[in-house]
Protein backbone atom coordinates (compact mmCIF):
# COMPACT_ATOMS: atom_id res chain seq x y z
CA UNK A 1 0.00 0.00 0.00
CA UNK A 2 1.20 3.51 -0.96
CA UNK A 3 0.21 6.35 1.44
CA UNK A 4 0.97 10.26 0.85
CA UNK A 5 0.97 11.57 4.05
CA UNK A 6 0.14 15.55 4.06
CA UNK A 7 1.68 18.06 6.48
CA UNK A 8 2.52 21.15 7.99
CA UNK A 9 5.49 20.46 9.72
CA UNK A 10 7.38 17.91 9.71
CA UNK A 11 10.51 16.20 11.31
CA UNK A 12 11.61 15.54 15.32
CA UNK A 13 13.10 18.30 16.68
CA UNK A 14 9.64 20.39 15.75
CA UNK A 15 6.65 21.01 17.96
CA UNK A 16 3.99 18.68 18.83
CA UNK A 17 2.35 17.93 15.21
CA UNK A 18 5.56 17.67 13.79
CA UNK A 19 6.70 15.01 16.20
CA UNK A 20 3.94 13.41 16.21
CA UNK A 21 3.45 13.54 12.32
CA UNK A 22 7.25 11.64 12.40
CA UNK A 23 6.18 9.56 14.68
CA UNK A 24 3.77 7.93 12.54
CA UNK A 25 5.78 8.21 9.43
CA UNK A 26 8.29 6.28 11.09
CA UNK A 27 5.37 3.73 12.48
CA UNK A 28 3.53 2.95 8.86
CA UNK A 29 7.12 2.99 7.30
CA UNK A 30 7.49 -0.01 8.90
CA UNK A 31 4.97 -2.29 6.70
CA UNK A 32 3.87 -0.06 3.82
CA UNK A 33 5.45 2.51 1.34
CA UNK A 34 4.94 6.61 3.18
CA UNK A 35 5.76 9.57 1.39
CA UNK A 36 5.60 13.21 2.83
CA UNK A 37 4.43 15.78 1.35
CA UNK A 38 3.86 19.83 2.71
CA UNK A 39 0.44 21.43 2.27
CA UNK A 40 2.31 24.75 2.35
CA UNK A 41 5.14 24.53 0.08
CA UNK A 42 4.49 25.67 -3.13
CA UNK A 43 6.28 24.78 -5.93
CA UNK A 44 6.54 28.15 -8.08
CA UNK A 45 6.38 31.90 -7.19
CA UNK A 46 4.08 34.45 -8.36
CA UNK A 47 4.32 38.58 -7.78
CA UNK A 48 2.08 40.42 -5.71
CA UNK A 49 -0.07 43.22 -5.77
CA UNK A 50 -2.70 44.15 -8.78
CA UNK A 51 -6.84 44.46 -8.00
CA UNK A 52 -6.89 41.16 -6.40
CA UNK A 53 -3.97 40.53 -4.03
CA UNK A 54 -5.33 37.17 -3.27
CA UNK A 55 -4.92 35.86 -6.97
CA UNK A 56 -1.07 35.50 -6.73
CA UNK A 57 -1.80 32.73 -3.85
CA UNK A 58 -4.34 31.29 -5.10
CA UNK A 59 -2.69 30.34 -8.67
CA UNK A 60 0.32 28.83 -6.36
CA UNK A 61 -1.84 26.60 -4.66
CA UNK A 62 -3.53 25.49 -8.44
CA UNK A 63 -0.33 24.61 -9.30
CA UNK A 64 0.58 22.88 -6.54
CA UNK A 65 -2.48 20.74 -7.01
CA UNK A 66 -1.59 19.78 -10.35
CA UNK A 67 1.79 19.16 -9.86
CA UNK A 68 0.85 16.69 -6.90
CA UNK A 69 -1.62 15.13 -8.45
CA UNK A 70 0.82 14.23 -11.80
CA UNK A 71 3.99 12.85 -8.62
CA UNK A 72 1.94 10.79 -6.73
CA UNK A 73 -0.45 9.33 -9.09
CA UNK A 74 0.39 5.59 -7.38
CA UNK A 75 -0.41 6.73 -3.95
CA UNK A 76 -3.79 4.78 -2.62
CA UNK A 77 -4.50 6.22 0.42
CA UNK A 78 -3.91 10.03 0.90
CA UNK A 79 -3.55 10.92 5.18
CA UNK A 80 -3.96 14.87 6.18
CA UNK A 81 -2.06 14.93 9.53
CA UNK A 82 -4.10 18.10 10.40
CA UNK A 83 -6.76 19.96 9.49
CA UNK A 84 -7.50 23.37 8.55
CA UNK A 85 -6.23 24.36 4.82
CA UNK A 86 -3.79 21.29 5.05
CA UNK A 87 -7.41 18.76 5.65
CA UNK A 88 -8.81 20.62 3.00
CA UNK A 89 -5.82 20.60 0.28
CA UNK A 90 -5.22 17.04 1.12
CA UNK A 91 -9.12 16.28 0.68
CA UNK A 92 -9.08 18.05 -2.68
CA UNK A 93 -5.81 16.03 -3.85
CA UNK A 94 -7.21 12.95 -2.97
CA UNK A 95 -10.40 13.45 -4.98
CA UNK A 96 -8.27 14.07 -8.06
CA UNK A 97 -6.45 10.93 -6.96
CA UNK A 98 -9.30 9.08 -6.90
CA UNK A 99 -7.95 7.35 -3.75
CA UNK A 100 -9.17 6.91 0.22
CA UNK A 101 -8.45 10.33 2.00
CA UNK A 102 -8.21 10.03 6.26
CA UNK A 103 -8.19 13.74 7.96
CA UNK A 104 -6.42 13.53 10.80
CA UNK A 105 -7.29 16.07 13.32
CA UNK A 106 -4.60 17.26 15.72
CA UNK A 107 -6.49 19.47 18.41
CA UNK A 108 -6.77 23.42 17.51
CA UNK A 109 -7.80 22.46 14.31
CA UNK A 110 -10.98 21.05 14.97
CA UNK A 111 -11.15 22.06 18.76
CA UNK A 112 -11.59 26.06 18.43
CA UNK A 113 -12.04 26.34 14.06
CA UNK A 114 -15.53 26.84 15.17
CA UNK A 115 -14.68 30.63 15.68
CA UNK A 116 -12.97 31.30 12.08
CA UNK A 117 -14.93 31.55 9.29
CA UNK A 118 -12.30 30.23 6.99
CA UNK A 119 -11.02 27.42 9.60
CA UNK A 120 -14.79 26.36 9.67
CA UNK A 121 -15.31 26.08 6.24
CA UNK A 122 -11.67 24.41 5.68
CA UNK A 123 -13.34 21.68 8.05
CA UNK A 124 -16.57 20.89 7.09
CA UNK A 125 -15.51 20.50 3.27
CA UNK A 126 -12.30 18.26 4.48
CA UNK A 127 -15.01 16.33 6.64
CA UNK A 128 -17.21 15.83 3.99
CA UNK A 129 -14.56 14.09 2.00
CA UNK A 130 -13.09 11.86 4.31
CA UNK A 131 -13.60 8.32 4.21
CA UNK A 132 -12.71 8.60 8.11
CA UNK A 133 -11.78 10.99 10.71
CA UNK A 134 -9.14 10.37 13.45
CA UNK A 135 -9.10 12.47 16.60
CA UNK A 136 -7.13 12.46 19.50
CA UNK A 137 -9.63 12.59 22.11
CA UNK A 138 -14.14 12.40 22.60
CA UNK A 139 -13.56 16.31 22.70
CA UNK A 140 -12.70 16.36 19.37
CA UNK A 141 -15.48 14.29 17.88
CA UNK A 142 -17.92 16.74 19.50
CA UNK A 143 -16.42 19.50 17.84
CA UNK A 144 -16.70 17.78 14.23
CA UNK A 145 -20.83 17.27 15.26
CA UNK A 146 -20.94 20.56 16.28
CA UNK A 147 -19.08 22.13 13.25
CA UNK A 148 -20.01 19.63 10.82
CA UNK A 149 -22.78 17.22 11.29
CA UNK A 150 -22.17 15.47 7.77
CA UNK A 151 -19.50 13.65 9.01
CA UNK A 152 -21.36 12.09 12.44
CA UNK A 153 -20.52 8.50 12.17
CA UNK A 154 -17.02 8.74 10.58
CA UNK A 155 -14.74 9.42 13.79
CA UNK A 156 -12.56 7.37 15.79
CA UNK A 157 -9.99 7.94 18.45
CA UNK A 158 -6.20 7.03 18.14
CA UNK A 159 -4.44 8.73 20.53
CA UNK A 160 -0.58 9.72 20.31
CA UNK A 161 2.22 6.76 20.51
CA UNK A 162 4.10 7.64 23.97
CA UNK A 163 7.20 7.40 24.48
CA UNK A 164 9.70 5.35 26.85
CA UNK A 165 9.93 6.55 30.52
CA UNK A 166 13.54 6.95 31.47
CA UNK A 167 13.20 8.14 34.91
CA UNK A 168 10.93 6.87 38.00
CA UNK A 169 8.74 9.91 39.26
CA UNK A 170 9.60 11.74 42.04
CA UNK A 171 8.69 14.47 43.78
CA UNK A 172 9.37 16.26 47.38
CA UNK A 173 6.16 16.97 49.10
CA UNK A 174 6.22 20.85 50.13
CA UNK A 175 8.91 22.08 48.73
CA UNK A 176 11.51 25.24 49.33
CA UNK A 177 10.72 26.22 46.08
CA UNK A 178 8.00 25.23 42.94
CA UNK A 179 9.45 25.52 39.31
CA UNK A 180 6.74 25.13 36.11
CA UNK A 181 7.02 25.28 33.21
CA UNK A 182 5.14 24.71 29.39
CA UNK A 183 6.99 24.68 26.22
CA UNK A 184 6.41 24.81 22.21
CA UNK A 185 8.16 24.96 19.33
CA UNK A 186 6.05 28.24 18.86
CA UNK A 187 4.63 29.53 22.03
CA UNK A 188 1.62 31.57 21.56
CA UNK A 189 -2.03 31.83 23.52
CA UNK A 190 -2.99 28.00 22.28
CA UNK A 191 -1.39 27.03 25.38
CA UNK A 192 -3.09 29.67 27.56
CA UNK A 193 -0.14 31.68 28.29
CA UNK A 194 -1.96 35.13 29.52
CA UNK A 195 -4.48 33.67 31.74
CA UNK A 196 -0.98 31.18 33.40
CA UNK A 197 0.40 34.25 34.14
CA UNK A 198 -2.37 35.88 36.33
CA UNK A 199 -2.34 32.14 38.02
CA UNK A 200 1.29 32.67 38.94
CA UNK A 201 0.32 35.97 40.65
CA UNK A 202 -2.56 34.32 42.41
CA UNK A 203 -0.32 31.50 43.80
CA UNK A 204 2.25 34.03 45.66
CA UNK A 205 -0.52 36.24 47.34
CA UNK A 206 -1.98 32.74 48.61
CA UNK A 207 1.08 30.90 48.86
CA UNK A 208 4.01 31.36 50.71
CA UNK A 209 6.34 28.73 48.60
CA UNK A 210 8.19 30.49 45.78
CA UNK A 211 7.31 29.59 42.62
CA UNK A 212 9.07 29.83 38.96
CA UNK A 213 7.08 29.56 35.93
CA UNK A 214 9.78 28.28 32.58
CA UNK A 215 8.16 29.24 29.24
CA UNK A 216 10.44 27.73 26.80
CA UNK A 217 9.29 28.58 22.35
CA UNK A 218 9.65 30.96 19.92
CA UNK A 219 7.17 34.00 20.44
CA UNK A 220 6.30 36.77 17.82
CA UNK A 221 7.48 39.72 19.72
CA UNK A 222 3.84 41.51 19.70
CA UNK A 223 2.95 38.43 22.20
CA UNK A 224 5.52 38.78 23.82
CA UNK A 225 5.51 42.10 24.43
CA UNK A 226 1.93 41.95 25.72
CA UNK A 227 2.58 38.80 27.95
CA UNK A 228 5.57 41.46 29.52
CA UNK A 229 2.66 43.70 29.98
CA UNK A 230 0.67 41.52 32.10
CA UNK A 231 4.30 40.41 33.87
CA UNK A 232 4.94 44.01 34.87
CA UNK A 233 1.52 44.79 35.66
CA UNK A 234 1.44 41.65 38.30
CA UNK A 235 4.42 42.21 39.40
CA UNK A 236 5.85 38.59 38.85
CA UNK A 237 9.15 39.46 36.62
CA UNK A 238 10.90 37.54 39.28
CA UNK A 239 8.53 34.48 38.61
CA UNK A 240 8.82 34.31 35.20
CA UNK A 241 11.49 33.18 32.64
CA UNK A 242 11.65 33.25 28.88
CA UNK A 243 13.61 30.91 26.84
CA UNK A 244 14.07 30.21 22.90
CA UNK A 245 13.04 27.62 20.97
CA UNK A 246 15.30 24.48 22.14
CA UNK A 247 16.26 21.36 20.30
CA UNK A 248 14.03 18.37 21.81
CA UNK A 249 17.67 16.60 23.66
CA UNK A 250 17.70 19.99 25.10
CA UNK A 251 14.28 20.59 26.01
CA UNK A 252 14.24 16.74 27.82
CA UNK A 253 17.09 18.26 29.94
CA UNK A 254 15.75 21.10 31.12
CA UNK A 255 12.06 19.84 31.63
CA UNK A 256 13.85 17.32 33.72
CA UNK A 257 14.68 20.17 36.38
CA UNK A 258 11.14 21.19 37.06
CA UNK A 259 8.32 19.96 39.52
CA UNK A 260 5.69 20.10 37.39
CA UNK A 261 4.66 20.42 33.16
CA UNK A 262 1.31 22.74 33.44
CA UNK A 263 -0.90 22.51 30.57
CA UNK A 264 -3.08 25.11 30.42
CA UNK A 265 -4.99 25.28 27.13
CA UNK A 266 -8.40 25.94 26.62
CA UNK A 267 -8.68 23.21 24.53
CA UNK A 268 -6.20 20.25 24.02
CA UNK A 269 -6.03 17.25 21.83
CA UNK A 270 -2.74 14.95 22.66
CA UNK A 271 -0.15 16.74 24.81
CA UNK A 272 3.35 14.97 24.08
CA UNK A 273 5.37 17.36 26.30
CA UNK A 274 3.26 16.47 28.96
CA UNK A 275 3.94 12.49 28.29
CA UNK A 276 7.16 13.22 27.60
CA UNK A 277 7.56 15.07 31.12
CA UNK A 278 6.60 11.78 32.77
CA UNK A 279 8.52 9.71 30.54
CA UNK A 280 11.08 12.41 32.65
CA UNK A 281 10.05 11.78 35.87
CA UNK A 282 8.44 14.73 36.24
CA UNK A 283 4.45 15.34 37.85
CA UNK A 284 2.18 17.20 35.90
CA UNK A 285 -1.13 19.58 35.95
CA UNK A 286 -3.33 20.03 33.12
CA UNK A 287 -6.54 22.10 32.45
CA UNK A 288 -9.72 19.41 32.22
CA UNK A 289 -9.42 18.84 28.21
CA UNK A 290 -8.08 16.50 25.64
CA UNK A 291 -7.08 12.47 25.88
CA UNK A 292 -5.30 12.53 28.82
CA UNK A 293 -7.69 14.85 30.88
CA UNK A 294 -10.43 12.51 29.71
CA UNK A 295 -8.56 9.21 31.11
CA UNK A 296 -7.93 10.88 34.42
CA UNK A 297 -10.82 12.77 35.33
CA UNK A 298 -13.03 10.37 36.89
CA UNK A 299 -10.15 8.80 39.13
CA UNK A 300 -7.55 11.47 39.37
CA UNK A 301 -9.36 14.58 39.38
CA UNK A 302 -6.65 16.34 41.65
CA UNK A 303 -4.30 16.22 38.74
CA UNK A 304 -6.61 19.08 36.49
CA UNK A 305 -7.39 22.17 36.96
CA UNK A 306 -11.08 22.83 38.06
CA UNK A 307 -11.51 25.81 35.65
CA UNK A 308 -9.46 28.41 34.00
CA UNK A 309 -10.44 30.92 36.81
CA UNK A 310 -6.52 32.10 37.92
CA UNK A 311 -7.52 31.80 41.86
CA UNK A 312 -9.11 28.25 41.13
CA UNK A 313 -5.86 26.72 39.23
CA UNK A 314 -3.98 28.37 41.95
CA UNK A 315 -5.90 26.81 44.45
CA UNK A 316 -5.25 23.46 42.75
CA UNK A 317 -1.76 23.65 42.39
CA UNK A 318 -1.48 24.05 46.61
CA UNK A 319 -3.57 21.40 46.89
CA UNK A 320 -1.42 19.06 44.81
CA UNK A 321 2.12 19.47 45.77
CA UNK A 322 0.71 19.08 49.67
CA UNK A 323 -0.78 15.59 48.97
CA UNK A 324 1.24 12.75 49.97
CA UNK A 325 2.75 10.11 47.65
CA UNK A 326 2.29 12.48 44.43
CA UNK A 327 4.87 10.22 42.82
CA UNK A 328 2.80 6.83 43.24
CA UNK A 329 0.14 8.88 41.56
CA UNK A 330 1.89 9.96 38.21
CA UNK A 331 3.12 6.35 38.11
CA UNK A 332 -0.05 5.22 38.03
CA UNK A 333 -0.76 7.62 35.36
CA UNK A 334 2.27 6.62 33.10
CA UNK A 335 1.21 2.88 33.24
CA UNK A 336 -2.40 3.76 33.02
CA UNK A 337 -1.14 5.56 29.24
CA UNK A 338 1.27 3.28 28.40
CA UNK A 339 -1.45 0.81 28.13
CA UNK A 340 -3.58 2.82 25.60
CA UNK A 341 -0.76 4.66 23.86
CA UNK A 342 2.03 2.22 23.22
CA UNK A 343 3.48 1.56 20.48
CA UNK A 344 2.20 -2.07 19.59
CA UNK A 345 -1.64 -0.74 20.32
CA UNK A 346 -0.99 2.48 17.98
CA UNK A 347 0.76 0.30 15.29
CA UNK A 348 -2.66 -1.90 15.42
CA UNK A 349 -5.28 1.08 15.30
CA UNK A 350 -3.49 2.19 12.48
CA UNK A 351 -3.22 -1.24 10.52
CA UNK A 352 -7.07 -2.26 11.00
CA UNK A 353 -8.10 1.32 10.25
CA UNK A 354 -6.02 0.95 6.90
CA UNK A 355 -7.10 -2.12 5.63
CA UNK A 356 -10.35 -2.16 7.03
CA UNK A 357 -11.98 -2.96 3.54
CA UNK A 358 -9.99 -5.80 2.21
CA UNK A 359 -11.33 -8.53 4.16
CA UNK A 360 -14.93 -7.99 4.52
CA UNK A 361 -17.74 -9.88 2.32
CA UNK A 362 -20.50 -8.29 0.09
CA UNK A 363 -23.13 -9.92 2.41
CA UNK A 364 -25.05 -7.68 3.11
CA UNK A 365 -27.37 -5.18 0.76
CA UNK A 366 -25.95 -1.35 1.29
CA UNK A 367 -29.53 -0.33 1.09
CA UNK A 368 -30.85 -2.50 4.01
CA UNK A 369 -29.62 -2.10 7.67
CA UNK A 370 -28.38 -5.46 9.47
CA UNK A 371 -28.96 -4.44 13.32
CA UNK A 372 -28.86 -6.37 16.70
CA UNK A 373 -30.95 -5.93 19.60
CA UNK A 374 -29.79 -6.95 22.90
CA UNK A 375 -30.61 -6.33 26.48
CA UNK A 376 -28.39 -6.81 29.22
CA UNK A 377 -24.46 -8.71 29.32
CA UNK A 378 -23.44 -9.99 32.72
CA UNK A 379 -22.92 -13.22 34.00
CA UNK A 380 -22.67 -16.74 32.63
CA UNK A 381 -26.88 -17.78 32.37
CA UNK A 382 -29.19 -17.15 29.58
CA UNK A 383 -32.27 -15.64 29.96
CA UNK A 384 -35.34 -13.31 28.43
CA UNK A 385 -32.86 -9.90 29.38
CA UNK A 386 -29.26 -11.38 29.57
CA UNK A 387 -26.60 -12.37 27.09
CA UNK A 388 -23.91 -14.24 28.94
CA UNK A 389 -20.56 -12.43 28.98
CA UNK A 390 -18.89 -15.03 27.01
CA UNK A 391 -21.66 -15.33 24.86
CA UNK A 392 -20.97 -12.01 24.03
CA UNK A 393 -17.88 -11.72 23.90
CA UNK A 394 -17.56 -14.93 21.54
CA UNK A 395 -20.10 -13.23 19.21
CA UNK A 396 -17.90 -10.06 18.69
CA UNK A 397 -15.22 -12.37 17.91
CA UNK A 398 -16.44 -13.42 15.59
CA UNK A 399 -17.98 -10.61 13.86
CA UNK A 400 -14.39 -9.18 14.03
CA UNK A 401 -13.38 -12.61 12.15
CA UNK A 402 -15.84 -12.36 9.43
CA UNK A 403 -14.40 -9.15 8.06
CA UNK A 404 -17.23 -6.73 10.10
CA UNK A 405 -18.25 -3.65 12.79
CA UNK A 406 -20.50 -3.27 15.26
CA UNK A 407 -21.45 0.17 15.71
CA UNK A 408 -24.44 2.86 16.84
CA UNK A 409 -27.19 3.71 14.51
CA UNK A 410 -25.71 6.97 14.39
CA UNK A 411 -22.23 6.19 13.29
CA UNK A 412 -24.25 3.64 11.13
CA UNK A 413 -25.76 6.78 9.20
CA UNK A 414 -22.38 8.64 8.68
CA UNK A 415 -21.13 6.10 7.21
CA UNK A 416 -21.39 6.11 2.91
CA UNK A 417 -23.21 3.25 1.44
CA UNK A 418 -20.17 1.41 0.83
CA UNK A 419 -18.74 1.17 4.05
CA UNK A 420 -22.24 -0.09 5.24
CA UNK A 421 -21.77 -3.41 4.04
CA UNK A 422 -19.29 -3.84 6.32
CA UNK A 423 -21.16 -3.07 9.23
CA UNK A 424 -24.16 -4.11 11.29
CA UNK A 425 -25.78 -1.77 13.80
CA UNK A 426 -25.39 -3.34 17.53
CA UNK A 427 -28.41 -1.77 20.00
CA UNK A 428 -29.33 -2.38 23.84
CA UNK A 429 -32.56 -1.53 25.27
CA UNK A 430 -33.55 -0.38 28.81
CA UNK A 431 -29.83 0.98 30.02
CA UNK A 432 -28.46 -1.71 32.07
CA UNK A 433 -25.40 -0.54 34.51
CA UNK A 434 -23.40 -4.07 32.78
CA UNK A 435 -22.99 -2.50 29.58
CA UNK A 436 -20.70 0.00 30.95
CA UNK A 437 -18.57 -2.53 32.73
CA UNK A 438 -18.85 -5.57 30.60
CA UNK A 439 -20.17 -4.50 27.18
CA UNK A 440 -18.44 -0.95 26.61
CA UNK A 441 -14.95 -3.35 27.04
CA UNK A 442 -15.74 -5.69 24.86
CA UNK A 443 -16.70 -3.64 22.18
CA UNK A 444 -13.85 -1.02 22.67
CA UNK A 445 -11.51 -3.71 21.79
CA UNK A 446 -12.19 -3.39 18.14
CA UNK A 447 -13.33 -0.30 18.14
CA UNK A 448 -16.87 -1.24 17.80
CA UNK A 449 -19.61 0.97 19.30
CA UNK A 450 -23.27 0.68 20.30
CA UNK A 451 -26.81 2.36 20.63
CA UNK A 452 -28.47 1.97 24.16
CA UNK A 453 -32.08 3.26 24.37
CA UNK A 454 -32.45 5.02 27.82
CA UNK A 455 -35.87 5.29 29.74
CA UNK A 456 -35.07 8.74 31.58
CA UNK A 457 -37.25 8.35 34.66
CA UNK A 458 -35.55 4.90 35.22
CA UNK A 459 -31.99 6.45 35.25
CA UNK A 460 -29.88 5.74 38.30
CA UNK A 461 -33.08 2.75 39.38
CA UNK A 462 -33.08 -0.63 39.99
CA UNK A 463 -35.83 -2.57 37.51
CA UNK A 464 -38.20 -3.27 39.96
CA UNK A 465 -40.57 -1.69 37.07
CA UNK A 466 -40.33 -5.42 35.24
CA UNK A 467 -42.16 -7.76 36.85
CA UNK A 468 -41.33 -10.48 34.10
CA UNK A 469 -37.49 -9.74 35.32
CA UNK A 470 -36.27 -12.45 37.87
CA UNK A 471 -33.21 -10.77 38.28
CA UNK A 472 -32.21 -7.28 40.14
CA UNK A 473 -30.63 -5.25 37.62
CA UNK A 474 -29.35 -1.52 38.16
CA UNK A 475 -30.23 1.56 35.28
CA UNK A 476 -27.09 3.62 34.15
CA UNK A 477 -26.98 6.79 35.66
CA UNK A 478 -26.05 10.19 34.42
CA UNK A 479 -22.49 9.78 35.14
CA UNK A 480 -22.20 6.39 33.25
CA UNK A 481 -24.23 7.80 30.29
CA UNK A 482 -21.83 10.43 29.74
CA UNK A 483 -18.80 8.37 29.99
CA UNK A 484 -20.49 5.92 27.67
CA UNK A 485 -21.53 8.64 25.13
CA UNK A 486 -17.78 9.87 25.67
CA UNK A 487 -16.20 6.47 24.57
CA UNK A 488 -18.32 6.66 21.20
CA UNK A 489 -22.07 5.30 21.99
CA UNK A 490 -24.88 6.69 20.97
CA UNK A 491 -27.30 7.58 23.78
CA UNK A 492 -30.98 7.02 22.54
CA UNK A 493 -34.17 7.20 23.50
CA UNK A 494 -36.70 4.56 24.88
CA UNK A 495 -38.91 6.95 26.10
CA UNK A 496 -39.66 8.29 29.99
CA UNK A 497 -41.33 5.43 31.80
CA UNK A 498 -41.27 2.39 29.14
CA UNK A 499 -44.87 2.38 28.71
CA UNK A 500 -46.79 0.60 25.49
CA UNK A 501 -47.40 3.93 22.93
CA UNK A 502 -50.28 1.88 22.01
CA UNK A 503 -51.76 2.35 25.29
CA UNK A 504 -51.18 5.61 26.05
CA UNK A 505 -53.47 8.79 25.53
CA UNK A 506 -52.25 11.71 22.81
CA UNK A 507 -50.73 13.71 25.35
CA UNK A 508 -49.15 10.68 27.27
CA UNK A 509 -47.69 9.42 23.88
CA UNK A 510 -45.88 13.44 23.12
CA UNK A 511 -45.02 12.84 26.69
CA UNK A 512 -43.23 10.15 26.34
CA UNK A 513 -41.48 11.02 23.32
CA UNK A 514 -40.77 14.56 23.71
CA UNK A 515 -39.73 14.31 27.62
CA UNK A 516 -36.98 11.69 26.77
CA UNK A 517 -35.39 13.57 24.11
CA UNK A 518 -35.19 16.69 26.10
CA UNK A 519 -33.96 15.47 29.18
CA UNK A 520 -31.10 12.62 26.87
CA UNK A 521 -30.34 15.78 24.83
CA UNK A 522 -29.61 17.76 27.55
CA UNK A 523 -26.60 15.31 28.97
CA UNK A 524 -25.48 14.18 25.71
CA UNK A 525 -26.83 16.69 23.11
CA UNK A 526 -29.09 15.95 20.26
CA UNK A 527 -30.76 12.26 20.49
CA UNK A 528 -32.02 11.18 16.84
CA UNK A 529 -33.27 7.47 17.23
CA UNK A 530 -35.91 5.83 19.41
CA UNK A 531 -36.53 2.36 20.51
CA UNK A 532 -40.47 1.01 20.37
CA UNK A 533 -40.99 0.12 24.03
CA UNK A 534 -41.87 -4.02 23.78
CA UNK A 535 -41.75 -3.30 19.93
CA UNK A 536 -45.51 -2.08 19.93
CA UNK A 537 -46.32 0.24 17.26
CA UNK A 538 -48.58 1.22 14.13
CA UNK A 539 -49.00 3.82 11.85
CA UNK A 540 -50.20 6.53 13.91
CA UNK A 541 -47.76 5.79 16.46
CA UNK A 542 -44.94 6.28 13.63
CA UNK A 543 -46.46 9.58 12.79
CA UNK A 544 -45.81 10.60 16.74
CA UNK A 545 -42.02 9.38 17.02
CA UNK A 546 -41.22 11.34 13.49
CA UNK A 547 -41.81 14.07 14.70
CA UNK A 548 -38.85 14.27 17.29
CA UNK A 549 -36.62 11.20 15.75
CA UNK A 550 -35.16 10.15 12.46
CA UNK A 551 -35.33 6.61 13.00
CA UNK A 552 -37.17 4.13 15.20
CA UNK A 553 -36.34 0.68 16.03
CA UNK A 554 -38.90 -1.81 16.60
CA UNK A 555 -38.19 -6.14 17.71
CA UNK A 556 -38.98 -8.57 14.99
CA UNK A 557 -41.78 -6.72 13.20
CA UNK A 558 -40.32 -4.06 10.72
CA UNK A 559 -38.33 -4.40 7.89
CA UNK A 560 -34.93 -3.22 6.96
CA UNK A 561 -34.84 -1.34 4.10
CA UNK A 562 -33.75 2.62 5.20
CA UNK A 563 -35.08 4.05 1.39
CA UNK A 564 -38.56 2.32 2.75
CA UNK A 565 -39.09 3.18 6.02
CA UNK A 566 -36.85 4.61 8.96
CA UNK A 567 -39.21 4.50 11.50
CA UNK A 568 -40.12 0.58 11.52
CA UNK A 569 -36.37 -1.03 11.70
CA UNK A 570 -36.37 -4.68 12.92
CA UNK A 571 -33.64 -5.89 14.79
CA UNK A 572 -32.44 -9.93 14.69
CA UNK A 573 -30.91 -12.22 18.00
CA UNK A 574 -27.40 -13.53 17.93
CA UNK A 575 -28.22 -16.51 16.53
CA UNK A 576 -30.06 -15.30 13.22
CA UNK A 577 -26.84 -12.91 12.66
CA UNK A 578 -24.92 -16.58 13.26
CA UNK A 579 -26.95 -17.96 10.54
CA UNK A 580 -26.96 -15.12 8.22
CA UNK A 581 -23.22 -14.74 8.14
CA UNK A 582 -21.97 -18.18 8.31
CA UNK A 583 -21.73 -20.54 5.10
CA UNK A 584 -24.38 -23.00 4.56
CA UNK A 585 -23.83 -26.63 5.26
Amino acid sequence: MNILIITTEYGSEGGGVSLSCTRLVNMLSQRYHVQVCLSTEYPITTASGGYNLSIGKAIQKEYKLKEDVLKYKDIDVVIAFGGGYNGYYASLLAERLSVRFLLNFRGSDINIAKWSTDGCWYTIEACRRADKIICLSQEMINNISSIAPNAKGKSLIIPNEIGVKTTPTHFPNLPDKVVIGCAASHLNEKKGIGNLLFMIAEFKRICGIPILLELIGDIDADLKASYNAIINELSIADNVVFHNRMSRERLSETMSHWDFYIQASVCEGHSNAITEALGKGRAFISSNTGFIAEQLYKELPHLLFESFNPSIMAEGLKKLITIPGLDGYYEHVWNLLEKQCNSKTIEKKWEELLSYNINASNKIDTDNVLAIGLHDVYGDLHDSITTPESVFQQFVNFIHEQGYGLCSMSDYLGKTREERKRFIVCTFDDGYKSLLTIALPILAKYNCSATVYICTDLIGKDNTWNNKDARLRRHLNVEDIIELYRSGWEIASHGVTHRNLLKLSDTEIEYELSESKRRLSAIVGDVITYAYPYGAYNNYIKTCVAKYYKCAFAVTQGGTSMEVDLLQLRRYSISDIYKMLLPEK
